[in-house]
């Protein structure tokens, strides 16, 4: 069973077959195809297992490092215990492998239940330890290495077992056993792919588990029916003494590859937004590498050439092709060019508006890698190029490692299963200890940069400990090779001992040269990460901060401060204008029902603070604020550079910061004790962060939430998709029934949600609208030029209301997130959008998945209701506030409504109706804009004058590839009730002619 995640660890191994004891080719085939996927589903188990645990424990990197320890050492233990002491004179080893995966079958299958008993478990047990670091830390250790024990102890025996039962012949022990490494870790290639990218989203993680259980039982069955014969292994186990250096290098070989893959995870960070299949793909290729460099030391090792010799000359060039080639991605990336023209709106403002297709530059070949389709190569391909055009060779090389340390310690077949058990012990050792160092000890203390470069010496003091090791240990007497043999020999390994000496030379050189080189860290953020955002400005780096969950960094000029982790901004402050954050801050005392004000509130993601701080300012003397982050990183650098944007957030005894997950702490905290929830997280897609949007994690909200108080969620529509925004409101409307969603800045919304039905008191709307004025540049501020009220009006906040809860609950075909099947990280069946559209080119497609609740059917919500006079106003004031995303004045609506209806000309009732079209077709409400072309039409068939087919053909262009079914469908429905009149005819030709323009680009493509 594959128990390993990504260095040259655990139980990837088992070998050896036709031989002195009589096994047939036969079997040693039918054991290869096991362990390959035996592989595959190991590695599915330790996806879902980390991902399962992160939803009790937190996503916090101590929680994920928990995890990973726990499987490591369960590993080591059922590698060292099967090595050493598992003998039987009844049973053939590859019988007793079936028992095994009999064993781990069962458990998968019982894993959803188990896990919910483990869940109770840790929630009675954390008062207890909740408050003391070291006691939370040993009970969540406690509680999963007891959960996974049972199976990654008998995955981590299955190797000892598998080369017992196939290496008989001491000349095969070295390539049988780095051959089956190899496969073995090809099936994890194979089940880390087809776990991230089909079984979750398919199965979620339950039904995943439950899979690969009857996967298990079905791989158990072949082995007892191809094994039942087999007879057991009759030589008796040697007593064999190692010394220390083979467990030694075992250890450092696998602490040096998991460091490297953690290292390099980081870097990547830097530059590409986490996504669950970014990091699977990572995952993949990684171990892809690791299983080439095994396979390829296969045939090496049945020559004359010795173990330690070739692994000592492999490791001296890691570093020299690790730091060579890191930032060889560039030569695949995948980017893509929105062509488009800048329009003005009515406010004065500007916006990126689409060209005809809308889209991407596909034909300029610097700027889109064009290889198997446009979807696989944006999920697939793409990634998948770029990490292995920087980690595969390196990485290869170190999956030479334990095959070649197994090789030269290992004398005789005898002795191979305990020698193979103690070696696997002490490598998944060193890589359990390599994934915590390189994340809280390497990264924290040296960065990235100086990470790397201990690394790299790590890994030149391995080669030349080997390459000193072999010439004390005594040469092996060579064996007869056949004329075939002969023939096909490598050359003499004396030839080349200089040339393998050599080799660390290289990679001292390359590690000199990088140590003293400008730091990795800040070039990549300002050449290839955040620094090239446009958004960035005219504002310079300013501080980084590395730590163990991510790196932060603040951007500084005289317009905006930002600050960031990775890859994304996480707050953008202007010196010269309000802010959007600060505004979010208010929104949920504006909307607080009733005429109390909060005391207790929490706040999740610190981001900036602003918004959290904001909430200061109206809270009594003896309120509280708990502030929740996973990053203490972010912690320090925010309340550091943002104290005179937050209102002193981290200097008010009102205040206290809790560095936790905050689904973990939300999980854990008491019912009914917040008035105030509110949420910042980073973008929803993200990796990890689904489980802030899930229907589990709002039943957790609501249950520590108040009768009275209100819950408030970030709804970024610039990062998300259509299907994402309806996907998110509809998932936490289904908790809240009550919900609302408000606008805060230009395409920054919050979906506010309230455990009963609330009721806003229109006094205290307007005393609280005079300390929102008192925020840091918001007393005369209106939201758009066009807007007649201030924001900090009752008037100003009011219009800031886009639905309520009965048009949200009208919404249709919305998905409802669920943290078992994690959807919202995956797809929600439209992600291509968010592939080719970004920031505000994409957050009028996201709009266009809403509808606008009418005031007066709000009107109730209010004390005392709104009469229709303000009704009126506010909608026109609505309409002002959201000029971004072009939606027509109901006043200019009501003008051409009335005159389509009141005109008897029929060449006047098309012109009203096309108009109509327009406003509505600008808004992206095409079902709208195009029922109005079919009145038109009802009123005249065969209008054909130039400016409605213009009209017409411009409707069809704007937004054509996102809007191309509904178009398509339209059409159809106009060409059956009219025929081919000419504006039908104009709106064919137009979306023929798109059709063939995107058939000539996909004809670029292998599999368009």
């Amino acid at each position: 069973m594959m128990g390993e995640k990504g260095g040259n660890v655990a139980n990837d191994t088992s070998f050896e077959t036709s031989g002195g004891t009589g096994l047939r080719p036969k079997t040693f085939g039918r054991a290869t195809a096991l362990f390959f996927f035996s592989g595959a589903l190991g590695l599915g188990y330790e996806l879902v297992w980390i991902k399962k645990a992160a939803l009790v424990v937190g996503a916090s990197q101590i929680a994920l490092s928990t995890v990973l320890t726990s499987f490591f050492l369960g590993i080591a233990l059922g590698g060292y215990f099967v090595g050493n002491r598992l003998r039987s004179s009844r049973r053939s080893p590859l019988f007793i492998y079936g028992i095994f995966e009999l064993i781990i079958g069962a458990f998968a299958l019982a894993f959803p239940f188990l896990f919910s008993l483990l869940e109770q478990l840790y929630g009675a047990l954390y008062p207890l330890a909740a408050g003391f670091g070291g006691g939370l830390f040993a009970l969540r250790f406690g509680l999963l290495f007891a959960l996974v024990l049972v199976p990654t102890f008998f995955m981590g025996g299955t190797l000892p077992l598998l080369l017992d039962g196939l290496v008989s012949e001491d000349r095969a022990i070295g390539s049988r056993t780095s051959f089956l490494y190899g496969v073995n870790i090809l099936g994890a290639v194979a089940g880390v792919l087809c776990t991230a990218y089909f079984a979750i989203p398919a199965l979620g993680m339950n039904g995943t588990s439950i899979a690969g259980g009857f996967g298990n039982l079905l791989i158990a069955a072949a082995a007892f029916i191809f094994f039942r014969h087999t007879p057991p292994a009759h030589t008796a186990p040697q007593e064999v003494r190692l010394g220390w250096f083979f467990p030694a290098a075992a250890f450092l070989s696998g602490l040096i590859a998991i460091a490297w893959q953690i290292a390099w995870s980081r870097y990547f960070s830097l530059f590409h937004t986490t996504s669950v299949y970014f990091m699977a793909m990572l995952l993949a290729v990684y171990l892809l590498a690791l299983a080439t460099g095994s396979l390829m030391l296969s045939p090496v090792l049945g020559t004359r050439w010795r173990p330690l010799k070739i692994l000592g000359g492999l490791q001296g060039l890691v570093p020299f092709f690790a730091l060579t080639m890191i930032a060889w991605w560039r030569a695949a990336e995948l980017s893509v060019e929105l062509q488009g023209k800048q329009i003005t709106l009515p406010d004065n403002s500007t916006r990126i508006v689409p060209l005809e297709t809308l889209e991407i530059n596909h034909l300029n070949p610097t700027s889109y890698m064009m290889f198997w389709s446009e979807k696989a190569d944006a999920v697939f391909f793409g990634p998948l190029f770029q990490i292995a055009l920087c980690i595969f060779i390196p990485v290869a090389l170190m999956g030479t490692g334990l095959p070649a340390l197994i090789a030269a310690a290992t004398r005789s077949s005898a002795a191979l299963r305990p020698i193979s058990g103690r070696l696997v012990f002490w490598n998944t050792i060193g890589s359990s200890l390599g994934g915590f160092l390189a994340g809280y000890v390497f990264l924290h203390l040296l960065g990235l940069h100086g990470t790397l470069t201990l690394l790299s010496f790590g890994s030149l003091v391995l080669a030349v400990a080997c390459l000193f090791k072999v010439r004390t240990m005594p040469s092996e007497p060579a064996a007869p090779l056949s004329r075939q043999q002969r023939r096909h020999a490598a050359p003499s390994p004396s030839r080349w001992s200089s040339v393998l000496w050599l080799l660390p030379v290289f990679g001292l050189v390359a590690t000199l040269n990088f140590w003293w080189s400008p730091d990795i860290t800040q070039e990549t953020i300002l050449k290839d990460g955040y620094g090239k955002n446009p958004a960035r400005g005219n504002t310079i780096l300013q501080e980084i901060t590395e730590g163990a969950l991510t790196t932060t960094w603040i951007f500084d000029g005289p317009d905006s401060i930002q600050v960031g982790s990775g890859h994304v901004s996480l707050a953008v402050t202007y010196k010269k204008g309000w802010s959007t954050q600060a505004i979010q801050g208010h929104v949920p005392v504006l909307f607080y029902p009733g005429r109390e004000l909060p005391r207790d509130c929490l706040g999740i993601c610190l981001g900036s603070g602003q918004s959290f701080g904001a909430l200061l300012m109206y809270l009594p003397e003896d309120g509280r604020l708990d502030v929740v982050d996973i990053s203490e990183e972010m912690i320090k650098i925010s309340l550091r550079n943002y104290r005179e944007y937050n209102h002193g957030l981290g200097e008010d005894d009102r205040v206290r910061v809790h560095l936790d997950d905050g689904r973990h702490y939300v999980d854990r905290a008491a019912p009914s004790s917040y008035d105030v929830i509110s949420m910042e997280p980073p973008p929803p897609t993200a990796d990890g962060v689904c489980s802030l949007y899930s229907l589990e994690f709002y039943q957790g909200v609501q249950r520590i939430l108040r009768p009275g108080g209100i819950f408030m969620q970030w709804l970024p529509l610039y990062r998300i998709t259509p299907g994402d925004t309806l996907g998110i409101v509809k998932t936490q409307a289904e908790v809240f029934p009550f919900t609302f969603i408000v606008k805060v800045g230009r395409d920054d919304f919050m979906v506010l949600s309230f455990p009963s039905r609330p009721t806003f008191e229109q006094e205290e709307l307007r005393a609280r609208c005079r300390t929102f004025a008192g925020e840091n540049r918001i007393a005369g501020a209106r939201w758009t030029s066009l807007c007649r009220h201030e924001m900090a009006s009752p008037e100003g906040v009011l219009s800031t209301v886009v639905m309520g809860p009965a048009e949200i609950k009208a919404l249709t075909g919305a998905m409802i997130y669920r943290d078992d099947t994690q959807q919202l990280s995956y797809s929600s069946g439209d992600r291509a959008l968010l592939r080719l559209y970004r920031g505000p080119a994409l957050s009028p497609i996201a709009f266009s998945a809403l509808r606008l609740s009418p005031f007066a059917t709000l009107s109730k919500y209010f004390n005392p209701p709104l009469d229709a006079e303000a009704i009126g106003k506010l909608e026109s004031e609505r309409a002002r506030a959201l000029a971004f995303f072009r939606v027509p004045d109901p006043g200019q609506v009501a003008a051409l409504q009335a005159a389509y209806r009141g005109s008897v000309n029929a060449a006047e009732r098309v012109l009203h109706a096309l108009s109509l079209a327009g406003l509505f077709d600008a808004a992206l409400r095409k079902d709208d804009a195009f029922d109005w072309v079919d009145q038109a039409l009802a009123n005249q068939p065969g209008v054909a004058q130039v400016g409605p087919r213009n009209k017409v053909r411009a409707m069809v262009r704007n937004h054509i590839a996102v809007y191309t079914d509904v178009t398509e469908k339209w059409i159809r429905i106009l060409e059956k009730k009219y025929g081919a009149v000419p504006l039908v005819s104009v709106m064919r030709a137009e979306i023929e002619s798109y059709r063939k323009r995107e058939a000539k680009k996909n004809a670029r493509y292998l599999f368009p």
